[in-house]
This record gives C-alpha cells, sequence and structure tokens, in this order.
C-alpha cells in the first residue's frame, strides 16, 4: 500500500471510531458556510445555491414539456419553482415552509411567484395527493415525462435524482438560482438576500 492509501484508510478508520452525531435534524447547508451580515449577497448565494448566476450570465429559463400543456408565462416578479413529488417526504414537508416564506417575502414587499412542478408519473398521482392532504397548498404542473424531466434539468446545469429542487427566477426571466435540497425556516433570510442582489 502507498503512503497515499495509507493515509486515507487511516482516515476513513479514525472517521468511522469517532463520537456518533448528536440526535435530532442535521444542520442547514448554509450552516457550513455563516457569514457576516456585512458581506455581499453574491456570497451567501454561492454558498446556498447549486448553480448561482446574475442577470447577464444566467441561463434564459425555460419551462420543461408539461403534462397539461405550456408553463406559465413570466411576470414582473421574481418566481420561485419548486420541484417535487408526492412520494418524496423532505419535498412535502417544505411546503407549508416555502408557502409562508413567500408570504412573508410578500409582507416585506417583495413579491414571488410560487409555482409546485410535480415529477410524479400521473396525473391521478398528484391529484390522490391533493384529495389526501387539503391542508398542503399543493396546485402543481406536472412534467410530462422522465425523458423531459432529464432534459430540463440537464439544461439547468442539474443532475437528476436529487428532489426537492427549487429555483430562483429573476423578473428578467434568467435562472439566478438552482438549489438541490429541502429549504427550511433559517433558509428563508438567505433566499430574502437572494432577491436582494
Amino acid at each position: 500500500m502507498d503512503r497515499l492509501s495509507t493515509v486515507i484508510a487511516a482516515a476513513a478508520l479514525v472517521g468511522c471510531t469517532g463520537k456518533p452525531e448528536p440526535a435530532g435534524e442535521p444542520p442547514a447547508r448554509t450552516e457550513g458556510a455563516r457569514v457576516k451580515p456585512a458581506q455581499p449577497a453574491a456570497a451567501i448565494a454561492d454558498a446556498f445555491c447549486d448553480v448561482h448566476a446574475g442577470d447577464a450570465s444566467g441561463d434564459v429559463f425555460h419551462w420543461p414539456e408539461l403534462a397539461g400543456g405550456a408553463g406559465p408565462a413570466g411576470g414582473t416578479a421574481w418566481r420561485w419553482v419548486n420541484v417535487w413529488a408526492t412520494w418524496c417526504k423532505p419535498c412535502v414537508a417544505e411546503m407549508p415552509r416555502i408557502t409562508t416564506a413567500r408570504d412573508k417575502l410578500a409582507a416585506a414587499g417583495k413579491r414571488v411567484e410560487l409555482t409546485f412542478v410535480s415529477i410524479d408519473d400521473s396525473d391521478a398521482e398528484v391529484a390522490g395527493f391533493r384529495k389526501d392532504h387539503p391542508e398542503l397548498p399543493v396546485s402543481s404542473l406536472r412534467i410530462a415525462g422522465n425523458n423531459q424531466r432529464i432534459a430540463w434539468l440537464r439544461s439547468l446545469h442539474l443532475s437528476d435524482g436529487a428532489i426537492p429542487i427549487n429555483l430562483f427566477v429573476s423578473p428578467a426571466n434568467r435562472l439566478r438560482c438552482a438549489r438541490a435540497g429541502e429549504i427550511r425556516e433559517q433558509d428563508v433570510p438567505v433566499v430574502d438576500r437572494l432577491l436582494a442582489e
């Protein structure tokens, strides 16, 4: 075994015998990138987003092929697009949080249009979910199929496989931030800073 392999093996053993992680909810991804309030919004967004760009360099946003036809036209507000599935527990858990976050942003004068886009196989699955969960704000579009989903995510520079996905599209119809992963309560101030860029 060469020296590098020995070091890697030793590090792996130390990691396996370390103290167990404390019980409870794991920290949000932004916890690992704490920033000072004076730090620019772009630095905060870089830590939060998997894909982050300004209006000048961000890709023009487009909807995937949808089961029910075309997606809503862009307006003069930011758009928050949440990609989810009925079987995805983190997706379902974040729905009330992101709806509340959207409402808080609107109360602070930042209008955000929230759109849910399901990757489920059929409209019947989404309709059944809505019937079983009337407390959730789930009016949703649905991507037409797996091939359309994969092509769309690739065009957004995202890999297929991790949901929920949250996309933030500027009023200029540019994809400004794409984040694979759940939005938590502590992430809302980061979203607020992102919309102020």
